[in-house]
C-alpha cells in the first residue's frame, strides 16, 4: 500500500484588527491591569487610523511601517516622550505577534529622548494648598480635598491607588496605610507621619464611613473615579490660586522633597512603589543640584576642618548645620553673646581671664 504524504496547510494569518483582539485577550489572561490594558486599547486607535486598512491580514505590517509611524507622530508636533508612549503599545503588539509567528522578526527601538524636567509645586503654592479651611464654613467637597491634597503630599502614592483605598486600609494603631498598587497589582504598607494621621482621624471622625466603604467619596457618596479626583483637584488648585493641577505633580514634589531632606533612594523606591530602582535614579539625577545646596556647611569633613582653621580676623562658630563667621573686633568689647541657631539650641561667646574665647552649647 503505497504511503500517502499529508501536505501540512499554510497558516492562515488574521487581520490586523482580530490580533489585536486576540493580543487583547492574551493580556487578561495574564492578569495585567485594568489600566494597562485600556492604555494599549486607546493607543492602539492612533496606530489603526495610520495604518489605514485594519482588515488587511497581520504579516502586512513591516519595519518601514514602524518608521513611517515615527514620522507621522512627528509631523504631529508630538513631544519625543509622547512619541515614546505611542511606541510601546505598538511594540507589545508587534512582538507578541512576532512570538506567535504573524510577523517576521524586527527590532523596535524607542526614540532617543532628553529626559523631561519633572515639575514640582513650589514652596509658595504648597503653602497655599495645604492651609486648612475652616470646616464650620466649607463644602464638604473642599474639606475633602484638603485632604486628598495632604494625603497625595505626604504619601506620594498614585491617583489610581488613592481613589481605590477603603477606610479599614488606615491603621492607627500601627501608623500605616495599605496601598493596592493598581498598576503593579501589588499591596503595600506604607508609613503614616503623626500630622497626616491627625488629619485622617479628623477628616473620619467628620466623614463617618463602614469600614469597607472608600475612604474618599464624591458629594453624593460613591467612590471617585481618577477622572473625578482629577477634576477635583483642578478645581480646588485654581480656587487657592495654583494653575498646575496635575495629581501626579504631588508625587514628584513628593520624591523631591524627600531627597532634598537627604532621604535613601532605596527607601524612596519602596515608599513610592518602584519595582526597581530605575525611576528612582531618575529623581535623584533631577535633583542632585538641590543636594548641593550650603553641603560645605552640612557636610561634617568640611565642618571638622572649619573647627581647626582659624582666621586672624574671624572667628568661625559652627552651630549644627549654620555656620557664623563673627568678627573678633565686633565681639572682645563684649561679655555675654547669644546665638540661637534655626534649632532653637543657644550658643553662647564668653570671654574668659586672660582674653580666651569659648563658645558653650545649651
Amino acid at each position: 500500500m503505497r504511503k500517502r504524504t499529508l501536505q501540512s496547510a499554510s497558516k492562515i494569518l488574521p487581520s490586523i484588527q482580530t490580533a489585536f483582539g486576540q493580543f487583547q485577550k492574551q493580556n487578561q489572561l495574564k492578569n495585567l491591569s485594568h489600566d494597562t490594558i485600556e492604555f494599549y486599547s486607546a493607543k492602539s486607535h492612533c496606530f489603526f487610523s495610520f495604518l489605514g486598512d485594519t482588515d488587511q491580514t497581520i504579516d502586512a505590517i513591516t519595519e518601514e511601517h514602524v518608521e513611517d509611524y515615527i514620522f507621522y507622530l512627528k509631523e504631529k508636533q508630538l513631544q519625543d516622550t509622547t512619541i515614546n508612549t505611542h511606541l510601546r503599545m505598538v511594540r507589545a503588539f508587534l512582538y507578541w505577534c512576532m512570538d506567535k509567528g504573524y510577523l517576521n522578526q524586527f527590532s523596535i527601538k524607542l526614540v532617543r529622548a532628553d529626559a523631561p524636567v519633572k515639575e514640582t509645586y513650589t514652596s509658595n503654592e504648597l503653602e497655599r494648598l495645604l492651609k486648612a479651611p475652616d470646616k464650620k464654613t466649607c463644602s464638604f467637597a473642599e474639606y475633602r480635598n484638603w485632604v486628598i491634597v495632604n494625603f497625595l503630599l505626604g504619601t506620594g502614592c498614585r491617583a489610581s491607588t488613592l481613589v481605590n483605598l477603603k477606610i479599614e486600609d488606615v491603621n492607627f494603631t500601627e501608623g500605616t496605610v495599605l496601598f493596592r498598587h493598581m498598576k503593579t497589582r501589588k499591596q503595600q504598607i506604607v508609613p503614616l507621619t503623626q500630622a497626616l494621621s491627625r488629619i485622617l482621624e479628623e477628616y473620619l471622625a467628620y466623614r463617618d464611613g463602614l469600614p469597607s466603604e472608600p475612604l474618599f467619596v464624591s458629594e453624593y457618596g460613591g467612590q471617585m473615579t481618577v477622572s473625578a479626583l482629577g477634576n477635583a483637584v483642578w478645581s480646588y488648585n485654581h480656587k487657592r490660586g495654583v494653575e498646575k493641577t496635575s495629581l501626579h505633580l504631588f508625587r514628584h514634589t513628593y520624591a523631591k522633597l524627600y531627597i532634598q531632606a537627604g532621604g535613601d533612594p532605596f527607601r524612596l523606591q519602596k515608599l513610592l512603589g518602584h519595582s526597581d530602582l530605575t525611576m528612582t535614579k531618575r529623581y535623584v539625577a533631577l535633583y542632585a543640584d538641590d543636594l548641593k545646596a550650603n553641603y560645605d556647611s552640612l557636610n561634617p569633613l568640611e565642618q571638622m576642618t572649619h573647627s581647626t582653621r582659624r582666621d586672624k580676623s574671624d572667628l568661625h562658630i559652627i552651630a549644627g548645620s549654620t555656620l557664623f563667621s563673627v568678627s573678633l573686633a565686633s565681639i572682645l568689647s563684649i561679655e555675654r553673646q547669644p546665638f540661637p541657631d534655626i534649632h532653637t539650641i543657644e550658643y553662647e561667646i564668653s570671654i574668659k581671664d586672660g582674653g580666651s574665647i569659648t563658645v558653650d552649647v545649651f
